[in-house]
This record gives C-alpha cells, structure tokens and sequence, in this order.
C-alpha cells in the first residue's frame, strides 16, 4: 500500500514538472475589442480562432485573453449579434510570447459580408527582453540545408551549436518543452526528423530564469501537429551527383586488388610466389600462374 501511494505521488509530482515546461512552449493572443463609431469597449465578443476549439470572450473593458496557443500562424475571428464579423488573417503566434490583436466592430442592421485585414507584425515587440530568433516552416523549408543543427548555426553568433563561444554542452536543446540531452556530458540530442519541424526559437542571450542548466543559448523545436480533416505527408528527396563511389581503384582496373595476379606479367606466368613482388604486393590473393594452370589442367579457354 505504502508502495503505491508513492508511485502515485511521484506521477503527480512529474506530471506538474512536465505541464510546467510545455506550457513555456505556447503563446498567447490578447487585445481588446471596441465600437468602431464611438470608440467605447464591447462585452462579450466572440473572439475564436478559426480551425481549433479555442477562443475567448471579451470582458466589461472589452478584453480578452487566449492562452495555451500552439507556435503558427492563425486566422481570429470576432463576431457579435448586430455587428459584422471582423476576421484577421496571418496572426502569428511564437514559443512564449503575446500576440496582441485589436478589433474595431462596427453596427450592421443588416446582415453582410464579412470584413477581412491581414495581421502586421509589430516593429518592437514589448514582451521580448532577450536576443531572439524565431523561424516559422516556410523560413526553414526555404534554408538551403536538411538538419536541425545547420538551421541554428546559420544564426548570427552562432557556428555549429556554438552560441557565443559556449559549447554545445552550455546549450539547452528542447522539443516539445522537454530537454534532449545527454545527462552524462550534457551533449544535445538534435537527431530530429527535419520534416517535422515547425516552429523553433533561438535565443542567445537574456533568457528567463524558468529555463535552468543553460549557459550559452536555448533552442526550442515545436513538431507538427496533424491534421484533423485529412492525412499529409512530407517527402525529403536528397542526391548526390556522379562520382567514385569507392576507394582506390576501379573493380575492373588491371591493377585492382583481384585482377592483379592474374593479370600481371611479374607473376601471371610463374605465379606470385615466385619472388616477383615484394612483400607488399604479395598481400593479394595467392596465384599459382598459367603456365602451372595450364600443366595440371590443360589449356587456359580462351
């Protein structure tokens, strides 16, 4: 009895830890919603991100909050009876930071068409305090590599998994919110499917005190996610142009390593036994000659 009940308190206890740092895998999207004639908050918008069961409702300041949003990029929409519906596209939301988006409804007696703006990025982030990169799918598919490792040495400051001059072993290599890592020497595990791969964010300096056991750098991977309505697949395609796809010579090359002996004037007739070669020479196969071939078993064909 004594023993499950602390198995069941150590599953608790990881199950904390791990909810914990997924959480720091997230985003989140804010913003308020007013009238678009007099500039006063609305309550109780529908604001719900499009293809997921997320959204939230606009507060008694016309604010709301989604929490818990995956790293993309997102379509939010923001309806309420009497008003057209206002939807933005292309919202991206990055690994632990808020997305802020503000809607201006206006009064629709009659019901129209919906109004559709496309989401800017902002040219100074509030929420960022440290040195940050993040690369969406399409910025990682358009790199000319196929790996995870050269998608961060391609960073500024960065060669290989060296950040700053630190080590690999100085670097907190996540996915998903747990750290790959090897426990004995603190090697980052970075054998990662490249296909897989949709978000990752690098930093390289001024990161919080909620990632610990890190000195130069932090690079956080989020995986795809599948899709709910259909089945997809990535294919990666690699090829490697003509070349000698063996050392030393040519299999059918006289001198090759199983044609010599029976090709070489030295010892084809007399054998390589005979003392022709050197030392080294006589390391290929044992040949006893054609002239002793053709004496025990007739004429050589041909």
């Amino acid at each position: 009895m004594k023993k499950n009940w602390l198995l069941s308190l150590f599953a608790l206890l990881t199950l904390f830890l791990i909810h914990d740092t997924v959480l720091a895998q997230t985003g989140r999207i804010d913003g308020t919603v007013i009238d678009g004639e007099n500039g006063e908050p609305m309550i109780g918008v529908n604001v719900a991100i499009e293809g997921t069961t997320q959204g939230a409702i606009t507060n008694l300041d016309g604010y709301f909050t989604i929490i818990n949003v995956r790293p993309g990029e997102y379509t939010l929409r923001a309806s309420m009876i009497g008003f057209s519906t206002l939807v933005v596209q292309d919202v991206r939301v990055n690994i632990d930071q808020t997305t802020t988006v503000d809607f201006e409804l206006t009064e629709q007696v009659i019901e129209g068409a919906e109004v559709v703006v496309r989401a800017e990025r902002p040219v100074v982030e509030r929420d960022v305090s440290s040195s940050r990169v993040n690369l969406s799918k399409e910025q990682i598919e358009n790199l000319p590599v196929s790996d995870i490792t050269s998608v961060v040495g391609l960073q500024a400051g960065i060669q290989g998994l060296t950040v700053r001059g630190g080590s690999s072993d100085q670097l907190s290599f996540m996915v998903n919110g747990l750290s790959m890592r090897d426990e004995r020497d603190n090697t980052p595990y970075t054998a990662i499917s490249f296909t897989a791969i949709s978000d990752v964010q690098i930093q390289t300096g001024g990161f919080n005190a909620e990632y610990g056991n890190v000195r130069s750098g932090i690079v956080n991977v989020i995986t795809k996610e599948g899709q709910r309505d259909r089945y997809t697949a990535d294919v990666l395609v690699r090829y490697t142009p003509a070349f000698q796809k063996h050392f030393g010579p040519a299999p059918n090359n006289p001198n090759s390593y199983w044609l010599r002996p029976y090709l070489d004037n030295d010892v084809a007739w007399t054998g390589t036994e005979s003392g022709a070669w050197d030392v080294y020479l006589c390391l290929t196969p044992a040949f006893a000659g054609h002239v002793y071939c053709t004496a025990v078993e007739g004429p050589v064909p041909g």
